[in-house]
């Protein structure tokens, strides 16, 4: 283990280290690039107070509202702690700005590096990306706390870093300068071992990928999005309107049809013989409890459950026996609990999500899920409603317009590039460019064989409409079930149509047995074949049937969504790298990412932008798709186009 070597620029005879139990002396500036100027690899880290105590938990955790108290910077050999309180680092960082920087979380550090002195540091080393992707699904913690005692089997007590909160101007403790110089140190050491591990896990390729994307993930959060609040509020007020009608025309049913039940409240008023229905529709425990009575209420594990996707099944599955009122009532709800959620999730405390100083949305993007996708959280992007009112919602700056850009059926010509299916690469080497009626004549070939598609797209909306949910539902292990369902046929149409579809391309039988057999064999995914991205198994599926199951569906399903997630972000690296060759840092930012799709602010030259997109992303899916390209098609506007 290395030893702590450290130097502390910050004002002298404050702190005492005549009683340290490990080295450590004052220093400067100038000594500190002296010493560091001539390593390719550093090691850095910063501490944050909070900038405005009146913003509440994100005040020290983001860059608008945070001020930077300590920056360290270093190798094994010596660690620099400094007081950036009195001594400015922005020369010192950019004169470093493109070596090789290690650290944990540095999408953390360059955020508000880049807000407080204007630098960016592109090349990255980080721990905890890096531990994400060689123990993808083994559900390890990745905190620095925990590949410290992993990796070096030493324990630090991390509350250390809670006291920069309130530091304000008081001297830093002896105690927090060797926490400061710990944080860089321990990277270090456990990039060594990493590196290692990387090898024999053969997922090197896919580390440098992530490691690429960390400066772009980085800058879409710190941009962030505008919100028009007037469009989004009158959306909620007429969802707000919508769900109370629902919920009066339920209530009106149950008072009408029931009003010699428990399910009746009468009012305790002599003068008053209203009936009032009792039945909370928020509380899913007291509308199974009425199902349940009315004999339509779908169980789970022996529980009774009025759950969306279940509740929808068991509707489809028992079409003849539910009466039609019975029919009604189930739509009912469930257009008002979806209702519902439009009023609370997107509602007015969407505003919360604002940031007070740049009064936009930034949301917190988890660079790598299991499949290899992104998600977000605070708030969630990836699911807002595709429904245009609310993308309308989401505007240019004032003198700017929106690029928008999506993958054309990305996750399908995946599949076509990925199974080789001989059917489905016809299908877009004959330039055609419809899927669903495509399939649509694949499995009704009696009704459809002799026409076009786009005839069929035009004369049998109702066939293409049912074919529809084959391309979402079969690659991530639905069967007849599950397309019933998400068209709202009966089973045995979904029955039909699953069967028929597997006839209509045999190559994905095969080739999903494969993905199944060849990660049951290896005991692990290999969800992309460029970058060796792996999903591990955590569990023992030869004892558990059911977790067997889980993982054959993952087979299919982690390694189309991984290749997607891993396209998109080859594509959204390129877009970085168009916009820093050619210092359009003032005119072009990327803003948004959801699946397949780029979300840029232009503030001119826009339709060349809108081209260098669509060649970004055309690029970022040749490596994969080799046979049939991904092609993107950009808009201009002045919303986040759909």
């Amino acid at each position: 283990m290395n030893k702590l070597n450290i130097y502390y620029v910050g004002k002298r005879d404050l702190i005492n280290f005549n009683y340290s139990t490990v080295d450590i002396q004052y220093s400067t500036l100038e000594e500190c690039y002296k010493v560091l100027k001539d390593s390719s690899i550093l090691s850095i880290d910063i501490e944050t107070t909070r900038k405005f105590n009146r913003y509440g938990k994100i005040e020290g955790l983001d860059p608008y509202t945070s001020k930077i108290v300590m920056l360290q910077i270093g190798t094994k050999d010596i660690q620099f702690v400094i007081d950036t309180r009195y001594f400015n680092v922005k020369d010192i960082l950019s004169k470093f700005k493109d070596k090789t920087f290690v650290g944990h979380n540095l999408k953390f550090e360059y955020k508000h590096i880049f807000h407080n002195y204007g630098v960016k540091l592109y090349n990255l080393y980080d721990t905890f990306i890096a531990e994400k992707i060689l123990y993808n699904g083994l559900n390890l913690s990745n905190s620095l706390e925990n590949l410290n005692k992993r990796y070096l089997d030493i324990e630090v007590d991390k509350s250390t870093r809670l006291e920069f909160l309130d530091i304000k101007d008081r001297p830093f403790t002896l105690k927090q300068i060797v926490y400061g110089a710990e944080d860089i140190l321990y990277p270090l050491l456990i990039r060594d071992r990493q590196l290692t591990q990387a090898k024999r896990r053969g997922v090197a390729m896919c580390i440098d990928l992530e490691f690429l994307f960390i400066p772009v993930v980085a800058e879409m959060e710190y941009n962030g999005s505008n919100l028009d609040r007037e469009k989004w509020t009158k959306i909620y007020e007429d969802n707000l309107k919508k769900y109370l009608d629902l919920k009066n025309k339920l209530n009106s049913y149950i008072i009408k049809n029931f009003s010699n039940t428990d399910f009746i409240e009468r009012q305790l008023d002599l003068f008053n013989e209203d009936l009032k229905c009792s039945i909370s529709w928020s509380s899913p425990i007291q509308v199974a409890n009425f199902f349940k009575y009315l004999d339509i209420c779908p169980k789970v594990d022996g529980k009774y459950t009025v759950n969306a996707s279940v509740l929808k099944s068991f509707k489809i599955k028992h079409l003849d026996r539910i009466d039609d009122d019975y029919l009604w009532l189930i739509d009912t709800y469930l257009t008002m609990k979806e209702t519902e959620k439009l009023t609370t999730t997107y509602g007015e405390d969407f505003f919360k999500y604002l940031n007070p100083i740049s009064n936009k949305l930034h949301s917190n993007f988890n660079q790598i899920v299991n499949t290899g996708r992104l998600s977000s959280s605070k708030p969630n992007l990836q699911n807002i409603p595709s429904d245009e009112s609310y993308r309308e919602c989401f505007i240019a700056s004032e003198g700017c317009k929106l690029i928008t850009a999506d993958y054309s059926g990305q996750e399908t010509v995946v599949l076509a590039n990925d199974s080789k299916d001989k059917n489905m690469l016809s299908f877009y080497k004959s330039g055609e460019n419809d899927m669903h009626s495509y399939n649509a004549k694949m499995i009704f070939k009696g009704e459809l064989k002799d026409l076009s598609l786009s005839e069929i797209k035009n004369k049998h909306p109702d066939l293409r409409e049912k074919a529809k949910p084959v391309s979402f539902a079969i690659p991530y292990g639905g069967n007849g079930a599950t397309i019933a369902e998400n068209a709202g046929i009966s089973l045995e149409e979904g029955d039909y149509i699953y069967n028929e579809y597997f006839n209509a391309f045999p190559g994905l039988k095969s080739y999903f047995k494969v993905c199944r057999n060849e990660a049951l064999s290896q005991n692990y995914i290999l969800i992309d074949n460029i970058s060796g991205r792996k999903y591990f198994f955590s569990g023992n599926w030869r004892k558990d049937f059911k977790l067997k199951g889980k993982y054959e569906r993952a087979a299919v399903n982690y390694k189309i969504q991984g290749t997607s997630g891993s396209i998109t972000k080859l594509a959204l690296i390129n877009v970085f790298k168009y916009i820093r060759d050619n210092n359009l840092e003032d005119e072009l930012k990327i803003i948004l990412t959801v699946h397949d799709e780029i979300v840029l602010e232009s503030k001119r030259n826009h339709s060349k932008h809108a081209k260098a997109l669509e060649d970004a992303m055309l690029k970022g899916g040749l490596p994969w798709c080799k046979i049939v390209p991904l092609t993107a098609e950009a808009v201009i506007d002045d919303y986040w186009h759909q």
